[in-house]
């Protein structure tokens, strides 16, 4: 690792300390809080949590907010994924992960919360009876919930400062108080929500006294050392909801007890969950205006920090932040998911090593929202560090040539791997650049950040020392006379233009799918020339490779009429987030859209619908160009044609099976590892033990570093 410094001059600001409460942090870089799914077992701190954690403080990030972490029975979440921060037994475990955040210079305070009406009743193995302030549905899971009760509220406080004691006693830099996103205490303070009559609804004051005692409570049993912060919602993002102003006001108050120590600022709640965690449709900096108004605010009434978030990407955009005094920290918390080492590369003038966070919101929250644990698209050793981490990157055992044709994101990432451990590597692609099939992603409406997936592979292999080839088509003699000692098979796939649905498994081909006037995603995308102005597009994808196609012919003067087996529209984007911003998009740019249905066949520029349900002829769409929007197949003929010609022969990517995007990915990084047989597999818990494997791993030590001072 370089001891230069090049970015203390850039970023004097961004990577200067900070003192928050009883800590210093040594720069102004954060990763917020974020549920991530590794604790399905026992509820428990465990590896998994503890060497990603570990990895961001190794990469210098400042301070790491671990996720929201339960502190009542009646706290519940959407399932089994988050920890009781309220029971003893985690005591020793968040000490393990304290250590290992302070063994590389890190600080972290834990986030205790109470889901609240956000919760599932069902979610743990028994019924648990959901708390609101008021009676109310939940906007997350329309379950009811009940008034929580004046009992009941001195309970959750209690509990709050007994998750608080533990955290202290485990050697954590402090907690942080989740009074946003919809949860418990949030609900307090919006009068959408709470519709209280008594001394805990109705008015400011009112409003804000359960959270206010919540922090009294954790503050006594805390004493005044130790570090607590609040996080909340500056807007609620809804109609007639709570706005900055509002929640200034709000915050303001809570401020003034003197005891709190820093103010996280986000936006959103449950009924704006997309606001939650942008997807990348989102302006860029789009909550910075709001956070530098309640910063004032807030320095108004006493002079503690407030960190701030809102899709701020840009390192230079942050430094300014931190300069004007908009805001004291910086969250770039799936910046740092992309990338663990974010923070040091700015530091060392590494910038071109960045892996960029694309914003896509698919191997993190989605994976979260189908009960697996998060890890990232780009990066796929996020959540997985103790069998990918860069630690575990082992030098090759002899150095060999590999040949490695198709330069889309598995065959680049699979080069990069095979040169970072010492092989020889060359790189064929037959087009003139790298990137396949993703730099077609990048063209759809909002899409651009999928560049980077291209930009930061294409980069880093070249940097790295690979031989890129391009406009090098490969055959099965070319291959052979190469005389590699290894070969990947990146090939990609190809369109499928057969109409094919899965919900109408027997019939293989739509009639008419072979018209010159039915095109594919692809061609549409590589030359849009030959589309027509009437245009009908049939979506087998439910997601934003359908979708995005109908707004880019849309913003190209198109009239667009999507038909859609899918029983919603796009329903795939709600995984993701981007479903609210793209209906806004489509729905005012003219889109037209049939569900339930699909082609029974075309004709000329006439298309038979039919209803998937009751198996009837419905409409007829008239159209000049049809589009099949109906997934991909293997290109796998040169595989097929060299299985059995050439020793040590693989496919990875879509060349294998057509996948998504962090699956291609996550293969070619398993394939530079030469990870080709079952010990590529992690195994069900695996991840989720405890002990002190961390510090042998990634220090190669067993003596406990020395304890933190400040």
């Amino acid at each position: 690792m370089s001891d230069s410094k090049p970015g203390l001059e850039k970023y004097p600001h961004l990577l200067s300390p900070l003192k928050i409460g009883g800590f210093t942090v040594r720069n102004r870089l954060m990763q917020t809080a974020h549920a991530k799914g590794y604790h399905s077992r026992d509820g428990l701190t465990n590896n998994r949590d503890i060497y990603y954690q570990a990895a961001r403080a190794q990469g210098g990030c400042g301070l790491l907010v671990t996720g929201g972490r339960h502190v009542h029975p009646t706290s519940t979440g959407p399932g089994r994924t988050l920890v009781r921060g309220n029971r003893h037994e985690n005591i020793e475990r968040d000490s393990e992960m304290a250590r290992a955040v302070h063994a590389f210079g890190g600080r972290i305070v834990a986030q205790i919360m109470h889901f609240g009406p956000q919760g599932r009743s069902g979610a743990l193995d028994d019924y648990r009876v959901l708390w609101a302030p008021s009676a109310m549905k939940s906007p997350a899971y329309n379950e009811c919930s009940k008034e929580i009760t004046k009992a009941e509220m001195d309970e959750v406080s209690a509990h709050f400062a007994q998750a608080a004691i533990n955290a202290k006693a485990a050697g954590l830099d402090g907690v942080e108080l989740h009074y946003s996103h919809g949860y418990l205490h949030q609900q307090f303070l919006s009068f959408v929500y709470n519709k209280r009559t008594d001394e805990y609804g109705g008015s400011l004051e009112n409003i804000v006294r359960f959270p206010i005692e919540t922090i009294e409570a954790v503050r006594k049993a805390v004493g005044p050392e130790f570090t607590v912060g609040i996080r909340v919602s500056m807007d609620e993002c809804t109609v007639d909801g709570m706005q900055a102003d509002q929640a200034i006001e709000m915050t303001k108050l809570m401020v003034a007890t003197g005891m709190v120590d820093y103010v996280s600022a986000t936006a959103g709640t449950y009924a704006a969950h997309a606001d939650q965690i942008p997807p990348g449709d989102y302006e860029e900096n789009w909550l910075v205006e709001r956070g530098a108004k309640m910063r004032a605010a807030i320095r108004s009434v006493r002079d503690i920090p407030m960190f701030i978030v809102g899709h701020i990407v840009d390192p230079a955009r942050a430094e300014e932040l931190v300069e004007a005094g908009a805001a004291d920290m910086i969250a770039m918390t799936r910046t740092q998911i992309a990338d663990p080492e974010f923070a040091n590369k700015l530091l060392q003038g590494r910038e071109d090593e960045i892996n960029n966070c694309i914003r896509c919101n698919q191997a993190c929250i989605a994976r979260l929202m189908v009960g697996n644990a998060i890890s990232c698209v780009v990066n796929p050793a996020a959540g997985r560090e103790q069998r990918f981490g860069p630690h575990t990157l082992e030098p090759a055992g002899r150095s060999a040539h590999w040949l490695v044709v198709g330069g889309g994101p598995a065959g680049m990432k699979a080069a990069l791997a095979l040169r970072q451990r010492g092989h020889r590597v060359t790189l064929l692609e037959k087009s003139e650049r790298l990137g396949g099939q993703v730099n077609l992603a990048a063209m759809l409406p909002r899409r651009q950040k999928f560049a980077f997936v291209t930009e930061d592979l294409e980069r880093q292999i070249r940097k790295a020392g690979v031989e890129v080839r391009l406009n090098t088509p490969a055959d099965a003699e070319t291959v052979k006379a190469f005389g590699a000692d290894g070969v990947l098979l990146a090939t990609g796939s190809v369109p499928l233009k057969t109409g094919f649905t899965s919900t109408r498994p027997a019939v293989d081909v739509v009639p008419g799918m072979d018209q010159q006037n039915v095109l594919s995603v692809p061609e549409v995308l590589q030359d849009s020339s030959a589309v027509g102005k009437r245009v009908v597009l049939f979506d087998e994808d439910g997601g934003r490779y359908a979708l995005g196609t109908a707004e880019y012919l849309l913003d190209r003067g198109h009239s667009v009429h999507l038909v859609s087996r899918f029983n919603a529209l796009s329903p795939n984007l709600a995984l993701t987030l981007d479903l609210p911003v793209n209906y806004q998009h489509v729905f005012r740019k003219g889109l037209e859209y049939t569900i339930n249905s699909w082609v029974r066949r075309v004709e000329g520029e006439k298309a038979q619908l039919f209803n998937l349900f009751t198996d009837q002829d419905s409409e007829v769409l008239e159209a000049d160009t049809f589009i099949i929007a109906a997934g991909h197949e293997a290109d796998d003929a040169l595989f097929r044609e060299l299985d059995g010609q050439v020793e040590n022969l693989h496919r990875i990517g879509d060349c294998l099976l057509p996948r998504q995007l962090q699956d291609v990915i996550y293969e070619g990084m398993l394939a530079g590892r030469e990870l080709f047989d079952h010990s590529r597999y992690i195994e069900q818990g695996e991840l989720e033990e405890f002990d002190d494997s961390w510090e042998r791993a990634m220090l190669g030590t067993t003596t406990a570093p020395p304890a933190m001072k400040g």
